[in-house]
């Protein structure tokens, strides 16, 4: 199934392995390429803020992280529209 996903993504199995594990921490262009394959947004990928262990996210981290999904999202969106002609 990795094996797959990397493949329909763009992006190696290795990658995804390490991303399932949370040991590598994908690039927005990465998260949209993979959101993109798996048909779901980039925020069905990342989990909610109830889903991680303390301490709680900063204000500072909680604005970058959906800056991150925002762009990503918008990245995903592109590459649909792209990749229909």
């Amino acid at each position: 199934m990795q094996a797959q996903l990397a493949q329909m993504a763009g992006v190696s199995r290795a990658s995804i392995s390490n991303i399932e594990a949370g040991s590598q921490a994908p690039p927005p262009y990465r998260l949209a390429r993979i959101a993109h394959a798996l048909n779901v947004s980039v925020g069905e990928l990342i989990p909610a803020t109830t889903e991680i262990s303390p301490p709680p996210l900063t204000s500072e981290f909680a604005d970058a992280l959906a800056s991150v999904m925002a762009q990503a999202d918008r990245l995903s969106e592109d590459g649909e529209a792209g990749g229909q002609g």
